[in-house]
């Protein structure tokens, strides 16, 4: 096989697992949707996990937590913006991961919460 010809399979591989993903249930599989959709490897989502960690320790201890740094720590980390964010916090949700640290980002916006958020908000009263 030439340089060519691999490079073909490699998009062809590529468009392939694009499909795959946007195959996958995000309903059932939420986590690994988000995975396939931001292009994330094992280290990217080790590395989400490590900032909703850090977070979850701060709620435990009973800190006081600015939520507008969780946010830009997950900005800054991954160079992406508040919607993503929001895609995050909605697939750990979903999930069941992280579920303390998704409602305290959630709820951070009360009372203008954005609509993707009521599942979390309106489901915890």
């Amino acid at each position: 096989m030439n340089l060519d010809e691999i490079s073909k399979e490699i998009e062809k591989l590529k468009y392939h697992i694009k499909i795959l993903g946007e195959s996958i249930d995000y309903h059932n599989h939420p986590v690994e949707s988000l995975i396939l959709s931001m292009d994330w490897d094992e280290k990217d989502i080790n590395r989400a996990h490590d900032i909703f960690e850090k977070y979850d320790n701060k709620l435990e201890k009973k800190d006081k937590i600015e939520w507008s740094d969780f946010e830009n720590e997950l900005k800054d980390e991954f160079g992406i913006g508040y919607q993503t964010v929001k895609q995050i916090t909605l697939a750990f949700y979903n999930n069941h991961q992280w579920t303390d640290v998704c409602y305290g980002y959630a709820m951070s916006f009360e009372p203008y919460t954005p609509i993707e958020f009521h599942q979390i908000t309106r489901k915890n009263k």
